[in-house]
C-alpha cells in the first residue's frame, strides 16, 4: 500500500480542503518566443557520443540521436601522427588525410551514424579536444600542449574536416566546436590563444564549408562567472568580443553535483537560477555590442560529480540524480526557447571502455539491455512536434518558486499536456487555474519520474483525476511529472502570445548606497504582457532580493525567485527574480530602478520580456 504523504494528508485533513502548496495559470493562448511555438524535437533530443550500430535501433525508439561528435582529434591519435608538409615547414600534410585506409578508420565511424540516423544526424556538433598535436610542431609556448603557430594548428582542422566530406560524399556536421573545455587547461592555454585560434578556425570552416562555428564551450564551472567579482565572466567577454563578430553561436556546459551523507542527498550546481543568469549575462552583452542575441548551444547538461559516494560504482541514487537533474535543466532551456539554438545531455548510449566499466552515464549496456537512464528519452519522447507551447503563468508568491511548469498541447488531436518539475523534497498539491475557466479538465493519464525506494523509478500512463482532491493534481517531492489531458477545446481558434526579449543597457551594475539602474530599449508598442528578470550577486551575508523594483517611477509589486540549488554550495548568492509589469507602464525607453538592503553586490543583468498578441 503507497503511504500518503505527511504534508499531502495534513492538507486534506485541514477543514476538509486540500490547500495548494503550488499554482500555475494556463491560458488559451500560444506562447511563443522569438518566434518559437513548436516543440522542434531536433533541438532538444541529442545525446553525447556515437553509437555503436546495434545500439542506434534502440536510440532511435527512444526518440533520440547521436548529437556530438567527441575528440576527433584524439581517435587513434589522428593530429599526433600527422606527417609534416615537405613544401611548407611547421605546415601539416594535406596529402596524409587523403589515404582512403585512414578515412575509412578515422571517419567510418561517423559513416556509421549516418547510415543508421539518416538525416536526423545533420545538426550534429563537431567537438575536438585540441591538445594533442605531432612532435615536428612547435608547442614551446605552450608546454608542450598546444603549436605556437596557430594558423598552422586551425589547418589541421580544416583538412579533418576536408577529409571527412571526402570520405563521406558531402555530408559534414552543421556546427563545429573548436576546443572542448579551453578553461580547464588554462595553466598552458592562454586565453589570446584560445580566442585567435576559434577566429583562425572560424574563418576557414565558414569560407570552405559554410559550417556554423562557435565556443568556447567552457566547463561547467561557469556556474561560477560572478566569483571574485566576475573576473571569470571578463574573460568570457573577451571571447565574446571576437566570436560575436566571427562566430555564429557561443557554448558552453552546465552541471548539477549529487552530495550524499549517511541516508540523506542534496543537489547543487548551475540551475536554475545561475543557469538563467548566466544565459543572460551572454544576451546582455550581445545587445549591448551588437543589439541582437547571439544563439546558444549548451554541449554538455546534466548531472556532474558525486560526492559523498563512487561516481563510478552503481547506486540508485546516482541513478536518479542522473535523470532528475537532466530533466530539470531541460525545464529551464524549453523556457528560454529564444536563445537556445540546440542543446546536448550528457547521456551516452554506452561509456564502457578497457579500463572504464561504469555505466552511469549509460541508456544500454553494451549487448542493448536497457538501463534506467533511458527513461531521460523514454519521458522526452512524449513531446513532439505537433504540439505548441501554452502560455503558463507562476503563482508571484515572493519568495522562491520549488516547481517549474511547461504547458504544450496539439491542436490536431486536441490533448494538452501540463509538465511540472518540483525542485523541493515535498509532496505538492497543485492548482491548475485554466484562466477563465476556458477548460477545465479533471482526468488524465500522468507520467512521472521519482525517487522511490532508493532508486530511480518511472511511473507512465496513470490515471488521476482531480476531483479526487478537489481539484488539485499530485507532484511528489523530487519529480518530473507529465500531465496529459484529453479535451475537445478547439485548439485552433487561439492566437499567439510572442514574447520578445530587451536588455538593459548596462550590465554587472554596482549596487552603490543600496541602489542599481539601468535603460531599457524596447521596440514595439501595445504590448499583451510584460515581465522583468532582474540577476543578483551579492555575498552570502547579503540579501539578494530587492527591497523595490520600479520601472517608469511604477512599483511592481509581484515577484517570484527562480529555484537556486547552489545556495548552500556556492561562495556568492546570486539570485534571479521575475516581476510582473504592467503593460501600460512599458515605454520605448524604460528607466528600471532596484534598491537594496546594504551596500555592495552587483545587478548581473535586467532584462524585460514584451509579448504582442497575434
Amino acid at each position: 500500500m503507497q503511504m500518503v504523504p505527511v504534508v499531502a494528508l495534513f492538507s486534506v485533513l485541514l477543514c476538509g480542503e486540500v490547500l495548494s502548496d503550488t499554482k500555475f495559470t494556463i491560458y488559451n493562448e500560444w506562447h511563443s518566443q522569438g518566434g518559437r511555438v513548436h516543440y522542434e524535437v531536433d533541438r532538444w533530443n541529442k545525446h553525447n557520443g556515437f553509437d555503436q550500430p546495434r545500439l542506434i535501433p534502440k536510440c532511435k525508439a527512444y526518440g533520440t540521436v547521436a548529437g556530438r561528435w567527441i575528440n576527433s582529434d584524439l581517435y587513434l591519435n589522428l593530429f599526433h601522427n600527422w606527417h609534416q608538409d615537405p613544401n611548407h615547414h611547421g605546415y601539416p600534410d594535406p596529402h596524409y588525410i587523403q589515404d582512403r585506409s585512414l578515412q575509412q578508420k578515422e571517419f567510418g565511424f561517423y559513416e556509421d551514424q549516418i547510415r543508421g540516423y539518416g538525416k536526423d544526424i545533420n545538426n550534429l556538433v563537431w567537438e575536438m579536444r585540441g591538445l594533442s598535436w605531432p612532435n615536428w610542431i612547435d608547442t614551446s609556448h605552450h608546454q608542450g600542449k598546444f603549436p605556437n603557430n596557430v594558423d598552422a594548428a586551425a589547418e589541421f582542422v580544416s583538412l579533418m574536416v576536408q577529409g571527412t566530406k571526402d570520405f563521406t560524399g558531402g555530408h559534414l556536421p552543421a556546427f563545429f566546436e573548436v576546443i572542448n573545455e579551453p578553461d580547464a587547461s588554462y595553466k598552458f592555454l592562454d586565453s589570446t590563444t584560445v580566442i585567435n585560434f576559434h577566429k583562425a578556425v572560424a574563418q576557414k570552416l565558414k569560407s570552405r564549408f559554410g559550417m556554423k562555428v562557435g565556443g568556447p564551450t567552457y566547463t561547467g564551472y561557469f556556474a561560477r562567472a560572478d566569483d571574485h567579482n566576475f573576473s571569470f565572466w571578463k574573460g568570457a567577454a573577451k571571447f565574446l568580443d571576437m566570436s560575436l563578430d566571427h562566430m555564429d553561436f557561443f557554448s558552453f556546459h552546465a552541471y548539477n553535483d549529487i552530495h550524499v551523507s549517511g541516508g540523506s542527498h542534496s543537489f547543487s550546481g548551475i540551475n536554475e537560477a545561475r543557469l538563467v543568469a548566466v544565459i543572460d549575462m551572454i544576451e546582455n552583452y550581445s545587445h549591448i555590442k551588437k543589439g541582437r542575441n547571439f544563439p546558444i548551444i549548451v554541449s554538455e547538461f546534466g548531472r556532474g560529480g558525486v560526492h559523498g559516494i563512487s561516481q563510478d560504482a552503481h547506486s540508485g541514487i546516482v541513478d536518479f540524480g542522473t535523470l532528475y537533474l537532466s530533466n530539470a535543466q531541460m525545464f529551464t532551456y524549453l523556457n528560454l526557447r529564444e536563445f537556445m539554438e540546440r542543446v546536448v545531455v550528457f547521456l551516452l548510449s554506452n561509456e564502457q571502455y578497457p579500463g572504464h566499466n561504469s555505466l552511469n552515464w549509460s541508456m544500454f549496456t553494451r549487448d542493448g539491455r536497457e538501463l534506467p537512464i533511458a527513461n531521460f528519452f523514454k519521458f522526452w519522447h512524449n513531446l513532439y512536434y505537433d504540439q505548441k507551447f501554452l502560455k503558463v503563468s507562476s503563482d508571484y508568491t515572493g519568495w522562491e518558486r520549488q516547481v517549474a511548469p511547461l504547458a504544450l498541447a496539439n491542436p490536431n488531436n486536441k490533448e494538452m499536456m501540463v509538465l511540472l518539475h518540483n525542485y523541493g523534497k515535498q509532496w505538492q498539491n497543485v492548482k491548475l487555474d485554466f484562466h477563465n475557466g476556458w477548460i477545465n479538465p479533471t482526468t488524465g493519464e500522468s507520467t512521472c519520474i521519482q525517487y522511490q525506494n532508493g532508486n530511480a523509478a518511472m511511473h507512465s500512463n496513470v490515471h488521476f483525476d482531480t476531483n479526487k482532491n478537489n481539484g488539485h493534481i499530485g507532484l511528489p517531492g523530487e519529480s518530473s511529472c507529465i500531465y496529459k489531458f484529453k479535451t475537445n477545446y478547439n485548439f485552433g481558434g487561439l492566437r499567439t502570445n510572442n514574447e520578445n526579449t530587451h536588455f538593459g543597457k548596462d550590465m554587472i551594475i554596482p549596487i552603490n548606497n543600496g541602489h542599481a539602474q539601468t535603460t531599457i530599449q524596447v521596440q514595439g508598442s501595445g504590448f499583451h504582457t510584460a515581465r522583468l528578470r532582474v540577476g543578483v550577486s551579492r555575498s552570502n551575508g547579503a540579501t539578494g532580493k530587492p527591497q523595490s523594483v520600479t520601472i517608469n517611477g511604477n512599483k511592481l509589486q509581484s515577484t517570484f525567485m527562480l529555484y537556486d540549488s547552489d545556495k548552500n554550495n556556492a561562495p556568492t548568492k546570486w539570485e534571479m527574480w521575475e516581476y510582473l509589469v504592467p503593460t501600460n507602464v512599458v515605454h520605448s525607453s524604460n528607466t528600471v530602478s532596484m534598491s537594496f538592503a546594504g551596500n555592495g553586490g552587483h545587478v548581473s543583468s535586467v532584462a524585460l520580456i514584451v509579448g504582442n498578441l497575434q
